[in-house]
């Protein structure tokens, strides 16, 4: 199998996590950047998105959250992300996560436009008022606090850390405390390490 994923990215970054936590072998993680248009990028994924997870027989899987649900199916038995038609306020948090996670790349996106004098105070204001509000209310779930790793773990982990890798003035850990002490743990696991950012 072959992972088209950029090292900056984290939806990449959850599934390159799933594959070490999973210990997962045979898959070629390919460092890809998805502005450059590449043809084999654009073979898999017509949208030229990544993360994209070309199957041994040619077949491709996307976006991230299609990836990690086959990856935690064929090689997890299931126990990332659980029962999924019993656990509907899991799949919930799994959608807040996400979109937290869409919110913070936005966001990027956003200050990048600021080089071409387009970028958007309103939108800006928007994505990170998002964010806050949506830590605020996993802090409250103590969702981070489960005893048994699920995926919303996973990918909370590296929306956090993306936070701090790209967005270091959004002081998430005045408004979530307890989201940084619970980070603070988890970032030494093994797979994070391996995984983070260079």
């Amino acid at each position: 199998m072959k992972l088209f994923y950029s090292d900056a990215s984290p939806y990449s970054r959850c599934v390159r996590l799933v594959i070490r936590h999973l210990s997962i072998t045979g898959i070629d993680e390919v460092m890809t950047n998805p502005l450059d248009n590449g043809e084999d990028l654009l073979e898999n994924n017509p949208l030229g998105k990544i993360p994209c997870l070309q199957l041994n027989d040619g077949s491709p899987l996307f976006d991230s959250e299609v990836i990690l649900r086959y990856l935690d199916s064929e090689y997890g038995e299931g126990q990332l992300f659980g029962i999924r038609e019993h656990n509907w306020i899991g799949e919930s948090h799994f959608s807040l996560i996400k979109g937290l996670l869409d919110s913070a790349v936005a966001l990027r996106q956003e200050q990048m436009r600021e080089e071409e004098g387009k970028r958007s105070p309103f939108w800006t204001g928007r994505f990170e008022q998002a964010l806050l509000r949506g830590l605020r209310h996993i802090e409250q779930t103590g969702l981070a606090m489960s005893p048994k790793l699920t995926i919303q773990q996973i990918c909370l982990a590296c929306l956090l850390e993306y936070l701090d890798f790209r967005h270091g003035e959004l002081e998430w850990r005045k408004v979530t405390p307890a989201l940084a002490v619970w980070l603070s743990g988890f970032e030494r696991l093994p797979a994070m390490q391996a995984t983070r950012t260079k």
